[in-house]
């Protein structure tokens, strides 16, 4: 049976760079987008026709979602860090053909291959949903050697349990063992 184990500490960089690809390749991310940029070319296209105060608004919302968003999710990403023990941590993972053992100090927890239902690999890190808005951040520059095997593994791993469905005994099972 095939296992990796590494170590991973999330910067608020890391942090950072998951929500804004989070935040915008949602359809609600681009649209917020598309907003701004419609208000600045209106303020470009329309500026001589448009009075003092649609002028002033049409900036505002085209900052939105082009700059306050970004710093405000930035501040997010700091705060967690800096507030946030578990993300401050240093985690442990053990991947294997069974699923993710994640664990920090005397905590840790099992997530079932059937319970990732979606992965992301970019060219800074990967990403396991567990649901829409958790996930198990892979920063590659932190996997170093290993990013490649663990892709592989987890791209394995997800093909084999791509139509499993637990059955009622394998939940009851995993609650009653506290993984």
């Amino acid at each position: 049976m095939k296992e990796l184990e590494f170590n991973i500490d999330l910067t608020t960089g890391e942090l950072y760079r998951f929500s804004m690809r989070h935040t915008y390749c949602s359809v609600s991310g681009a649209v917020g987008v598309l907003i701004s940029l419609g208000s600045w070319v209106i303020c470009a296209t329309r500026y001589q026709t448009l009075d003092r105060t649609a002028f002033i608004a049409l900036i505002i919302i085209g900052c939105l979602f082009t700059i306050v968003q970004p710093v405000m999710l930035y501040q997010k990403a700091w705060k967690q860090k800096k507030q946030n023990e578990a993300i401050n941590a240093v985690l442990h993972y053990c991947i294997s053909e069974d699923g993710i053992i994640v664990s920090q100090g005397q905590q840790e927890a099992k997530v079932h291959w059937y319970e990732i239902r979606k992965t992301v690999k970019t060219k800074s890190a990967l990403y396991l949903y567990m649901s829409q808005v958790r996930a198990f951040i892979f920063p590659k520059e932190q996997l170093a050697d290993c990013y490649d095997e663990v892709c592989a593994l987890v791209e394995e791993r997800r093909a084999a349990y791509k139509d499993y469905e637990p059955t009622q005994e394998e939940q009851i099972d995993d609650t009653k063992h506290g993984e």
